[in-house]
């Protein structure tokens, strides 16, 4: 009995304007999304072609990642240029995005096409599938047959599920084929699986706003009532939570700023050159000379260290701390989640952050051999490992599954419990 009662809510969509509006939409802004993003990766892509370290630099970089077209996050932070030297990490400016647009307004990547349009999409299917029915009265004439409550309720989410992502999934099918005729985006097997989570991603926080468009249908009496109050928890939840909440933390964790410790960097560094200076005594000899100034580098880089490893450990608990307090929203774990599944995340760029200090490190400590000892000093090229599936898996993603599941999970069952007492009348 499900199956006709789906067909006739597909039939229904699909003669709808709604479903026109949403289905030009959500073709043109996918199709738009995957365009200026995959651009954006080329002219990012160029620029470390560019500036790529040759053979013996001392430079730590990476190329950008391919599946920052799909969610960009932190990609070009973490696509920074690095230039070691004996005693700093140096932030080289010659790698930024040549699309000015994206420091005005947000980056216009899937995820955030999906974040705020296709909820968006899914609220306007899902609010009046039982408050308009009921006030047209063909809700009771449904019922007056043998359907039972469940079967209709599981019947419109089905039908409107299906409405909904079929367009999206054909845009997003189609962008992928042509994303596979440059070798820049040939997948391996793990990179498939990542494709497919984060597919999976997509297609249930479409569910949780679908499925709390139809919760708030079977509580309201009329559908005007019902998109008012959907409206509300929308911009609640995709908008006001997350941002209240990261300045909430921003309150309750004190990080010192990235100048004050520059200028910290810098008087340590003076700090040890005076001191070298004054302590200097041509009588020591060559060897004895080379001595102190090791050991004075050798203070410069141990505080330092020391710093950059108090520095992150505040900045990590300030994200700990902001995390916790963002999935008060759902909106934040997909956020979250599908971040973590590109690569793209804040824990992929402070364990980046953490290879390029252990470089930094091995190559000081090469320097200084060659210095001072007269040894050779030979330094591999800096490589960075993208953190595996399972390591992100450890490491909280499935949290974010399941947080996500949950919420669409308890969004279904209150909308089934709410319908089994609603008054069809």
């Amino acid at each position: 009995m499900i199956a006709p009662l789906v067909k006739k809510e597909i039939l229904s969509n699909l003669l709808s304007y709604k479903f026109i509006v949403v289905f030009l939409m959500t073709i043109l802004l996918t199709a738009l999304s995957m365009g200026i993003m995959y651009r954006d990766f080329d002219a990012r892509y160029a620029d470390y072609m560019l500036i790529r370290p040759g053979a013996g630099d001392l430079i730590a970089l990476t190329p950008p990642n391919p599946f920052s077209v799909l969610a960009r996050g932190l990609d070009e932070s973490i696509g920074r240029s690095y230039e070691i030297n004996i005693h700093d990490i140096v932030v080289r400016s010659g790698q930024k995005s040549n699309n000015l647009i994206f420091r005005f307004f947000p980056t216009p990547d899937l995820l955030y096409t999906v974040q705020v349009v296709l909820s968006l999409a899914a609220l306007l299917f899902g609010f009046d599938q039982v408050c308009r029915e009921r006030e047209q009265g063909t809700l009771k004439l449904l019922l007056s047959h043998s359907v039972s409550r469940g079967e209709l309720l599981l019947s419109k989410w089905v039908g409107n599920f299906l409405t909904l992502v079929l367009p999206f999934l054909t845009v997003f099918l189609l962008a992928l084929l042509l994303l596979q005729l440059d070798p820049r985006f040939s997948l391996s097997w793990e990179g498939w699986l990542r494709l497919g989570l984060m597919l999976f991603l997509f297609l249930l926080y479409v569910a949780l706003f679908l499925s709390l468009g139809i919760l708030v249908s079977t509580l309201a009496k009329r559908a005007a009532t019902s998109l008012v109050i959907l409206l509300f928890l929308w911009a609640a939840l995709v908008f006001l939570l997350p941002n209240l909440t990261t300045l909430a933390a921003r309150q309750m964790v004190e990080v010192p700023s990235v100048r004050g410790l520059s200028e910290k960097r810098q008087q340590i560094w003076t700090r040890e050159i005076l001191l070298g200076i004054r302590e200097f005594d041509p009588k020591a000899g060559q060897q004895g000379v080379a001595s102190s100034w090791r050991r004075h580098f050798d203070v410069v880089n141990h505080e330092q260290d020391a710093m950059e490893e108090e520095y992150r450990h505040r900045f990590g608990r300030l994200v700990s701390v902001a995390k916790s307090l963002n999935r008060l929203s759902p909106v934040a774990s997909f956020v979250y989640g599908v971040n973590a599944v590109a690569g793209t995340g804040i824990e992929e760029e402070s364990r980046y952050k953490e290879e390029v200090l252990r470089y930094k490190n091995r190559v000081y400590k090469g320097l200084m051999d060659k210095s001072m000892l007269g040894k050779e000093a030979s330094f591999s090229a800096f490589h960075y490992r993208y953190r595996s599936l399972g390591e992100t898996f450890r490491e909280g993603l499935w949290f974010d599954l399941f947080w996500l599941a949950l919420f669409t999970f308890l969004f279904v069952v209150a909308s089934a419990v709410a319908f089994l007492r609603y008054d069809v009348r």
